[in-house]
């Protein structure tokens, strides 16, 4: 088995949902993204941002799940002056296109959600643009 050189910089555990039709985009549908999410107990997820912007449906969690958001990053990788979205069970939030967000669990108990994006139609008009912070701070693209 062979591994991307990058997946050390990795920071979810996903599904990403395909339809076989749309092999250009790898997506749903030809506009349609979604991916079925895990946040293990105690994990970050990294900030990251897109162009695409993201109606994310939280399936299960137990307090201490919550979400930074932003529209800046400092050059340590921190978002500015972040909004907190605290996560429920059997809830939805939006992060807006372009917004630097990060995912937090700190609970004692894995969460599940599923992240829906117009992803397809950026990545099909080559507009995505998907950003990483990296470990060391950096970003990555």
């Amino acid at each position: 088995m062979q591994k991307a050189a990058e997946a050390v910089n990795r920071n979810r555990i996903s599904v990403l949902l395909a339809n076989k039709a749309m092999d250009q985009t790898l997506t749903v549908t030809h506009t349609l993204w979604a991916m079925l999410g895990v946040l293990p107990k105690g994990a970050v997820q990294l900030p990251h941002r897109h162009q695409s912007v993201a109606l994310d449906l939280i399936l299960d969690c137990a307090p201490g799940c919550y979400t930074l958001v932003g529209p800046q990053i400092s050059a340590n990788g921190q978002i500015v002056n972040p909004t907190r979205v605290d996560w429920q069970p059997y809830s939805a939030f939006i992060t807006p296109p372009g917004y630097w967000h990060a995912h937090f669990n700190e609970s004692d108990k894995e969460a599940h959600l599923l992240p829906l994006q117009d992803a397809g139609l950026q990545t099909y008009l080559r507009s995505l643009d998907i950003k990483f912070v990296l470990p060391d701070g950096g970003v990555s693209g």
